[in-house]
């Protein structure tokens, strides 16, 4: 359907053209907001101006102590911990202990077949053969030696192959002893617990082939008793931690548990950009897990400065800023030096003063404006034009 405009009257024309005018004078949208005056780093905007609806302060709260709230998580303490791996290959053949059973030093796991190991069994019974064989030659050629049939080279040869003997049966047997199972030949390997303690973890299965290059440990031992806290501390607060620093993390049900650090780490890796710092938790009650995830919050001492919300700061050319809110409608930017001390707190060292105002949303409207305002020689040069 075609539209088309229709005349009106010559009598309703001005009737319709006072209408109009009256419906624009009265629509909103036809009435200019206030534009912000901006003077250097400071902002005034007109007392009815609808932007300061969306703008927010809140007070800088004085602050020479705070709390960091850092990401950790629970791990095995690792000198209460074994990770055992199969020393050779083979297959799983039998095992001997399950997970949550306390076992004791040189009980064993698991059994693995291993023909390695039986090569290994043979080579040592070979080699007791060859010890005694030895020993019984050079018994012969002393009394050779002795009744004069045989020389003196004689007698060294037969002393050297005793000693090289002996030699290959101490290392075969401190191998086996080191295997755990050298009594016969059977290529049973036993796979056996370096220390007293309880086995949390189990890799294994019957059937399953093992090897020395497996990644995973197959058998882990430990203490659930007691735990590490590790916390990542990221590294501009490097030389805000330190050992013996209280830490303190919260379980499931709620209840705070205390602690101190331990040790503080000298390097900052390389991918995560953190430092590791880490804490002994008494996990006697089994309030936590290894591997477990949570946060830890580290009290900290910071000096003279305030503590504002960490959305007030903004980060503008390598610089943070604050926009304080100097009197009603008038905003001032503010460089500062200011650190996230974590619960949605940042702290500031200088440029805000307790009591003062910080904007904590509408920053990024009131850097616009300022952004968008003309320079000062721009605006003399335009004066000097509208001048002329």
């Amino acid at each position: 359907m075609t539209s088309r405009s229709v005349p009106l009257p010559g009598a309703l024309l001005p009737v319709a053209l006072a209408t109009v005018l009256a419906a624009c004078s009265a629509s909103p949208a036809a009435v200019p907001a206030a534009v912000p005056a901006v003077e250097g780093q400071q902002i005034r905007f007109a007392a009815d101006s609808r932007q300061l609806k969306v703008l927010r302060s809140e007070a800088a709260v004085a602050a020479a102590a705070g709390q960091l709230q850092l990401p950790a998580r629970m791990a095995w303490d690792d000198t209460r911990t074994s990770y055992l791996r199969a020393p050779l290959s083979g297959q799983v053949a039998q095992l001997a202990a399950v997970p949550g059973q306390a076992v004791k030093a040189g009980q064993v796991l698991a059994w693995i077949a291993s023909p390695e190991y039986g090569q290994i069994q043979a080579e040592g019974a070979r080699g007791a053969a060859e010890l005694r064989q030895a020993t019984q030659e050079l018994a012969r050629v002393r009394e050779l030696h002795a009744a004069g049939v045989a020389s003196g080279r004689e007698l060294d040869e037969a002393q050297t192959a005793l000693a090289a003997s002996r030699a290959e049966q101490a290392r075969s047997q401190a191998l086996m002893r080191g295997f755990g199972n050298g009594q016969h030949i059977d290529q049973r390997l036993p796979l056996r617990a370096p220390i007293d303690g309880v086995l949390v973890e189990r890799n294994l299965s019957p059937g399953m082939s093992v090897g020395a290059d497996s990644e995973k440990p197959l058998v882990v031992v430990s203490d659930p008793a007691h735990l590490w806290l590790l916390v990542d501390v990221p590294e501009h607060l490097a030389g805000r931690i330190h050992a013996g620093q209280p830490v303190q993390v919260t379980d499931a049900t709620g209840a705070t548990v205390q602690t101190r650090l331990e040790h503080v780490a000298d390097y900052v890796d390389p991918e995560t950009r953190v430092i590791q710092a880490r804490a002994q938790i008494d996990n006697s009650a089994r309030r936590f897990k290894a591997g477990q995830y949570l946060h830890a919050q580290l009290e900290w001492s910071m000096g003279e400065g305030v503590s504002v919300p960490a959305d007030s700061v903004l980060l503008i050319d390598d610089q943070r800023v604050v926009f304080v809110e100097e009197a009603a409608g008038r905003f001032r930017r503010r460089d500062v030096q200011a650190e996230d001390i974590g619960n949605g707190r940042a702290w500031i060292s200088h440029g805000v003063q307790p009591g003062e105002k910080v904007v904590v949303d509408g920053g990024l409207l009131l850097q616009q404006l300022l952004a968008q305002a003309p320079s000062p020689a721009a605006a003399g040069h335009g004066n000097t034009q509208a001048a002329r």
